[in-house]
């Protein structure tokens, strides 16, 4: 008998409950929302420093990004 009627199957995987088109907004979503919080709070803290305000959003939308690209790699394994 060949070597290849002895391998076990793929294991079944499950469709995840949230739609493709969801998840993928999550990134984008995060990233944004994040950037807001931390620019008003940078502006709070700073007051009306440009640079410290960007250096702010753009710290916080790498931030956002990660958190919603970790979410969306979650939500498509369940």
């Amino acid at each position: 008998m060949p070597q290849s009627r002895k391998r076990k199957g793929h294991p079944f995987k499950k469709a995840s409950d949230i739609p493709a088109s969801q998840r993928t907004k999550g990134r984008v979503f995060w990233a944004l929302l994040l950037a807001v919080f931390s620019v008003l709070i940078a502006l709070f803290a700073a007051g009306l420093n440009i640079i410290i305000l960007l250096i702010a959003a753009l710290a916080g939308a790498a931030i956002g990004y990660f958190i919603g690209k970790n979410m969306e790699q979650d939500a498509s394994h369940k």
